[in-house]
């Protein structure tokens, strides 16, 4: 059974060359595209999108996979149970950060205040819908940057989760897109601790990332980071693909392969059934 797939693509974002392959892309793989406006602090399209038949495969921002949760899309790679910090390390043994820390922002401040100005931690929100970015500082900068969610400049507060760790020592970073199940494509992002983005060409490289990707993973299409550390190889984090960036990958390949995994998959096309019978 073939399901009809259209890709959703947030057009008013920073990346405009990715955006604009990733649009290509999808037109070549035989798939509709239509135009997506998203407007900061509003829970509402900033244009007129019709009821869509089929998949819809949103791409864009983070606030575009919260807004694809509202409107069912299928084509949305997100369950806001497995996406979090907490499940995978209950799932898995082989991530970066697997002891951590877990509070509230207002208690990562309050911990804060015990350790040194110059200690240094990693901290990021608990969930995948990132509030802001994972992030290696200082003990001091960290109370400087949560005390300031009291002023409104954040788009998170108090209560929202956090984790905190040790950071560790790395060596290599690279980003797998995997498709159900599958690792389609990757590229290093930083090398002994330097921005470098390559796509990864070496088979066993290919081999190590499936063989991580053939554990638990959160959704079976998503995107894994993993690092080189002393202890070999660890997942740094998942990523939901709706709103993970590209680095040296081949995009093309990428959407092909999502587009391809919708079009033909039963589990899609009993969704948009049930979807259609209301």
């Amino acid at each position: 059974m073939y399901t009809s797939v259209t890709w959703a693509i947030q057009t008013n974002f920073i990346a405009d060359e990715q955006i604009r392959r990733v649009w290509n892309a999808a037109e070549d793989a035989g798939a509709r595209v239509q135009d997506i406006q998203v407007i900061p602090f509003s829970d509402e399209l900033g244009n007129h999108v019709p009821q869509i038949d089929g998949v819809v495969i949103p791409y864009g921002a983070t606030k575009l996979t919260r807004l694809a949760v509202q409107r069912g899309w299928t084509g949305l790679c997100f369950d806001p149970d497995t996406f979090r910090v907490d499940c995978w390390n209950r799932n898995r043994g082989d991530m970066l950060n697997q002891h951590v820390r877990q509070m509230s922002v207002r208690e990562c401040m309050a911990a804060m205040e015990h350790e040194p100005d110059d200690s240094v931690w990693f901290v990021r929100p608990l969930h995948d819908l990132k509030h802001f970015d994972g992030t290696v500082t200082v003990a001091k900068e960290i109370r400087r940057w949560m005390s300031s969610v009291d002023s409104g400049n954040f788009s998170f507060d108090g209560d929202t989760e956090v984790i905190v760790a040790p950071p560790q020592k790395i060596h290599a970073e690279w980003r797998y897109f995997i498709v159900d199940g599958t690792v389609v494509d990757g590229s290093s992002y930083r090398i002994a601790g330097q921005r470098m983005a390559n796509a990864v060409a070496r088979p066993e490289l290919y081999e190590q990332a499936q063989a991580l990707a053939d554990g638990w993973l959160p959704h079976r299409t998503c995107v894994m980071d993993v690092a080189q550390t002393d202890d070999g190889l660890k997942v740094i984090e998942f990523n939901t693909f709706n709103s993970s960036g590209f680095y040296a990958h081949d995009i093309e390949k990428i959407v092909a392969a999502v587009t391809a995994h919708f079009a033909t998959s039963p589990r899609a096309a009993a969704a948009v059934e049930a979807d259609a019978l209301g």
